[in-house]
């Protein structure tokens, strides 16, 4: 009796926690055979994880030298690759088997990848509205497959929430219709775990879209910097690690996340002005042509005088005026020449070194709630792509946000002219009618302001 219950014990361990099945042995039996070392050699870890990481990396460069439509599909892929990591290990902390799934709940992960795909739709046509604009405007298209094309593009322009609400309550409909009786508390745990992971992987994420096309440099110097912060606090906490930083994290200590952050700031001098020597890496690009480079924002790449106030907000010295003597702010008189990007470069590593580690201790806190090491397995020495991109997510929103904040120059882009151009020609069409139609002997209230007379604004 007691060895049935320990066997009834057993089976219920392995279904609560299915990531442990492939330990099991065939006769049943978990003990590590004599002759499989029981601790991987801690050199060879090492090499497998520098040999893994550098291929990553060379990749990464050939990548960004062929292009910004290149990092756009390498963006694309490594989406949909950590988006189906996710899937997967939602399904296996599920305890149900993929044939099982495909069987009683047909049709469910189809559900899933089209949510995936509609918020793609949504991202990434706002992002790129303006470069999709230019290539709709485009004159050179002479064939009537390709006119047709751009007008089925410029209606997706005009109605691009309108279709994107389309679509969501098209598959709002369809979720609710799949669901099925003895199912419900998986169905519903597993479109909660799909909507987490659309917010935190894709939607963040997709703010590189807009980055890659202002110029790669804000593409290709954030990412760079959250790798440089993580490589530099590994060896920063192997030297001199000794006071723990975060529960979620027993590995990460308070040396090597402040060493980490300093050595980041340091690096990140260096490799802004060594970026900002490339037009290809400084320049935007304002279509999908290969040609089509357009240097909007120069001003960041070229040297300028910098006094310590400004950097220390208005609003900060209104307040302390107040209770102290302005003498007090002498030395902010101090000057000094700099590349804007510099200064950029700084304020990025800061926050790459600061805050983008949180999305590596969110993603810790996920792997400690599913009792699991690592999120997958397809970068060896790594884990899977979620466990490197982890923080890459927190850093994406950032950039795009201090780019269009403090870097991009209010300029009229080619896009923002022609959306602003056909909207006149429209408006002028419609005055030229009503004017003809009152020539014909029409009743027609000749407006006294076209701007009045229709919903374009002047």
């Amino acid at each position: 009796m007691a060895r049935s219950g320990k066997v009834r014990a057993r089976k219920i361990s392995v279904r609560s926690h299915p990531m442990q099945i492939d330990n099991l042995g065939g006769s049943g039996s978990d003990e590590i055979p004599a002759d499989v070392p029981k601790v991987e050699s801690k050199y060879s870890s090492l090499y497998v994880r520098t040999l893994s990481g550098a291929a990553f990396v060379v990749g990464f460069i050939i990548i960004i030298r062929l292009g910004h439509l290149y990092c756009l599909g390498l963006l694309l892929s490594l989406q949909a690759l950590i988006t189906r990591e996710l899937f997967d290990l939602s399904r296996r902390k599920g305890n149900v088997h993929p044939s099982d799934e495909t069987r009683e709940l047909p049709g469910f992960r189809i559900q899933q990848w089209y949510i995936f795909a509609v918020a793609c739709f949504y991202m990434y046509g706002r992002l790129l509205h303006d470069i999709i604009l230019v290539e709709a405007s485009n004159p050179h298209i002479e064939t009537k497959l390709g006119k047709v094309a751009m007008s089925v593009l410029w209606v997706v322009l005009k109605r691009h929430t309108l279709i994107t609400y389309c679509l969501y309550v098209l598959g709002f409909v369809m979720s609710v219709l799949s669901l099925k009786k003895g199912k419900y508390m998986y169905q519903f745990g597993q479109y909660s775990g799909t909507i987490t992971i659309i917010l935190f992987v894709l939607v963040q994420t997709s703010f590189f879209v807009s980055n890659i096309f202002d110029g790669l440099i804000w593409f290709v110097l954030p990412c760079a910097l959250v790798i440089i912060n993580d490589i530099m606090a590994y060896f920063a906490g192997k030297v001199f690690g000794r006071t723990p930083l975060i529960k979620l994290s027993p590995k990460k200590t308070l040396e090597g996340y402040v060493g980490g952050g300093t050595l980041t700031v340091l690096l990140s001098i260096p490799l802004s002005d060594a970026f900002s020597q490339y037009e290809w890496m400084t320049c935007s690009r304002t279509s999908f042509a290969k040609e089509n480079l357009e240097c909007l924002n120069t001003l960041a790449f070229e040297p300028a005088v910098y006094h310590l106030s400004d950097f220390i907000p208005s609003i900060l010295r209104q307040c302390v005026v107040s209770f102290v003597d302005l003498s007090f702010f002498a030395f902010t008189d101090y000057s000094f020449v700099a590349k804007p990007i510099v200064v950029h470069g700084i304020f990025l590593a800061l926050f790459a070194s600061s805050i983008a580690p949180f999305g590596g201790f969110f993603a810790s806190g996920v792997k400690r709630a599913l009792k699991i090491k690592d999120f997958g397995d397809s970068i060896p020495g790594h884990g899977g792509l979620t466990d490197r991109m982890d923080c890459q997510c927190v850093m994406g929103v950032f950039a795009y946000v201090y780019v269009n904040n403090f870097v991009k120059n209010p300029v009229a882009s080619m896009s923002y002219i022609l959306d602003k151009v056909s909207r006149l020609l429209f408006l002028l069409l419609q005055v030229l009618y009503s004017y003809a139609l009152e020539g014909k002997g029409t009743d027609f209230e000749t407006p006294s302001s076209p701007c009045s007379a229709h919903r374009f604004s002047c």
